[in-house]
């Protein structure tokens, strides 16, 4: 779902300097422009919350997540850039992608909970593991059969998710990559589902 570097492990510290590309001098990796001479920076390899200067915790209000990537999106509309040099109007752009790519993960609370265990350094697989509701999708004949089993998958998604919540408010990584797993497997099986469902349809509407 995240294909940017930038915002899948955080690999530059929140306290680390680097330097400005243009003048050299000392900027914060957080730094959206150079304190110094005002030129836009490049995107640090930092972790989604920090780029949208968002507390990393799973429970963020949606309206929140929002304003911070509608806010700070608008800082690098390209129009801004439109007199600046062809360098800066780069960065700018890398600047606006990276951050909405942060919104896209922190949106999904499955892509939110891997991405805050792996900054809690928890080794998790890439793939989820084997299904086990591949025996009642497959006898899940007709259109009506396979929207059961999807409601039915919704329902139980939900609770997954809300002791997902409860695990990390307590500080119990190990109990919320476990859960995980689950929501992951089942994010699988609904996207199997739609895929089993579509196909279904068209077939019913060919001549």
């Amino acid at each position: 779902m995240m294909t940017d570097p930038s915002v899948s492990r955080p690999t530059v510290l929140a306290g680390d300097l680097g330097s400005c590309w243009f003048c050299g001098k000392a900027v914060s990796p957080r730094a959206l422009f150079c304190h110094q001479c005002g030129s836009v920076q490049p995107p640090a390899s930092v972790d989604a919350f920090t780029r949208l200067n968002l507390p990393r915790r799973f429970d963020l209000a949606q309206a929140d997540l929002d304003r911070q990537v509608h806010g700070l999106s608008r800082v690098f509309d390209p129009l801004r850039f439109a007199g600046k040099g062809p360098r800066e109007r780069e960065l700018a752009e890398r600047q606006r992608t990276a951050l909405e790519q942060a919104g896209v993960m922190l949106r999904d609370p499955i892509t939110r909970a891997r991405h805050l265990l792996e900054i809690e350094g928890q080794n998790l697989p890439a793939t989820p593991p084997r299904a086990d509701w591949s025996i009642d999708l497959a006898v899940a004949v007709d259109l009506t059969a396979i929207d059961r089993f999807a409601a039915r998958l919704g329902l139980e998604l939900e609770l997954v998710l809300r002791d997902l919540s409860t695990a990390f408010r307590l500080g119990n990584l190990h109990q919320a990559a476990d859960l995980l797993r689950r929501a992951e497997d089942m994010q699988l099986a609904a996207e199997t589902a739609r895929r089993r469902r579509a196909e279904l349809s068209s077939a019913k509407s060919a001549p």
